[in-house]
């Protein structure tokens, strides 16, 4: 299983919406792919973390960094793949789809 689908398959476990899949390859020389998810409280984003900190390692992935771990933007850097976990609100303050509009994407939920 691909690191994108492990994610996305950690994203559908805890329910997360308005899932947003953007292909960075000609963006950025640092990872391939930016995920943008929304959940609906800080203790879903807590739970989703967990899951993806589980799966990967067990699908032979690693994450680099996690940033935010407690807050309404958590940010997983898993190498290629860049996770971004907003709650309802703080997905809307920051607006991050029209920071990213020309880039090409695909939404999954």
């Amino acid at each position: 299983m691909s690191l994108e689908e492990v994610l996305l398959n950690c994203l559908g476990h805890v329910n997360a919406k308005d899932i947003i899949v953007y292909d960075m390859s000609e963006k950025s020389p640092f990872y391939e792919k930016m995920i943008l998810a929304s959940v609906d409280s800080l203790r879903q984003a807590t739970a989703v973390v967990s899951y993806i900190e589980d799966e990967t390692a067990q699908n032979g992935y690693s994450i680099r960094n996690i940033e935010g771990r407690d807050s309404s933007w958590v940010l997983v850097d898993c190498n290629d793949v860049i996770v971004s976990i907003f709650t309802n609100e703080e997905r809307m303050h920051f607006a991050l789809e029209k920071i990213y509009m020309d880039i090409p994407s695909r939404k999954i939920n």
